[in-house]
């Protein structure tokens, strides 16, 4: 291996530098103890030395790289610093120039020993770009069909804005034709914007502080029509709170939502949207519930990929391009929060959208 072994760590030397897995090992201070060729060629990529006698200070002061959704490296997902800190961890990340970047898997795995506990720390290193690649493929389809759709679409809505003027001047018979041609764009707009977002996976935010109660009120009223359309009445129950967020991005995820759960409702039925706080926790929760078909418990692992559309839905016709929630965990995950479901067949749907009052 390129660095000696010492201690516990006996490698003959050379015999692991031909594999295509990389492999490094600390000793529970954080010193590199061994390292084959693929581990030192994989921490170049990242720009890290494995010989730093302070990697780990390094590390600190400057984390390494991009993720796999394009997003910089906190400290605290560095697996390489958490190699040096006895600690597990694994995370794929993108190296190297970006005309030549690699799509690198890396995992750190505790070495114990029973008799003296932690001997060691081993930072393991694949190459998984000809799949991470692939995986990319239906992502830059979606941000060239996204583009292509969206451009013949803004001068569509600057003339409506012209029309608009024209309206108010005296021409009232125009008024709710332009009213339809407004909501239909509106709403194909909407869905560009849903494919953009999943373009970049992790959703870019402008954030501020935020009434969130108005977010939710918002994405409530932008539904409104739809709900109609369906005979879905909707309740709503909001307290006051503010939030540190993305108002634009947060109201798209709950107008998902809210768009899921009028489309799966039973005519007639109700959809309960309700916003509270927890400020023990500093958490605010927005959740929706309807009286819909429910989720079987084989559709609930699945519910969040990409275009996924669930028997009901295809069986029924129900419109959509199964984005929704793939849309909604995304934003929420952008925020550092998370989304729940809570679901039996013929029961219906819960489901929470939580974010931290405070996101940094």
């Amino acid at each position: 291996m390129g660095a000696s072994a010492g201690g516990g760590f006996s490698v003959d030397d050379g015999l692991l530098d031909h594999l295509d897995t990389g492999i490094a090992i600390f000793d529970p201070e954080g010193r590199l103890r061994a390292a084959n060729a693929p581990a030192y060629r994989y921490a170049r990529l990242q720009g890290v030395d494995l010989d730093d006698l302070d990697l780990a200070r390094s590390l600190r002061e400057s984390p390494p790289g991009f993720d796999i959704d394009d997003a910089p490296l906190r400290v605290d997902q560095s697996v390489i610093l958490a190699a040096t800190e006895g600690r597990e961890a694994q995370r794929t990340v993108w190296a190297g120039p970006v005309d030549r970047r690699r799509a690198l898997r890396k995992s750190s795995h505790r070495i114990m020993s029973a008799s003296t506990g932690l001997e060691g720390t081993a930072l393991i290193t694949r190459d998984v770009s000809r799949r991470a690649h692939h995986d990319r493929l239906p992502y830059d389809f979606l941000a060239s069909t996204s583009h292509e759709l969206r451009n013949p679409l803004t001068p569509i809505v600057g003339h409506l804005e012209l029309l608009t003027d024209d309206i108010e001047r005296g021409v009232p018979s125009a008024a709710l034709r332009l009213e339809i041609l407004r909501r239909n764009v509106d709403r194909i707009v909407h869905r560009l914007d849903e494919l953009l977002l999943l373009e970049h996976l992790t959703p870019r935010l402008v954030l501020a502080e935020c009434d969130a109660a108005r977010i939710v009120e918002e994405a409530v009223a932008a539904r409104a029509s739809d709900a109609s359309e369906y005979g879905i009445h909707i309740l709503v129950d909001v307290t006051p709170a503010q939030v540190s967020a993305d108002a634009g991005r947060l109201q798209m995820a709950i107008e998902a939502l809210i768009g899921n759960a009028v489309r799966f409702g039973p005519r007639g039925s109700t959809v309960t949207v309700a916003l509270s706080s927890d400020p023990s926790a500093g958490r605010i929760d927005i959740t929706v519930i309807d009286e819909g078909p429910g989720f079987r418990p084989s559709e609930l692992a699945r519910v969040f990929e990409p275009f996924h559309r669930g028997r009901d839905a295809r069986a029924n016709a129900v419109p959509g391009l199964g984005l929704g929630l793939a849309v909604s965990r995304a934003i929420a995950h952008a925020h550092g929060g998370a989304i729940d479901i809570v679901s039996e067949p013929g029961s219906g749907a819960v489901v929470t959208l939580s974010l931290p009052v405070d996101h940094r």
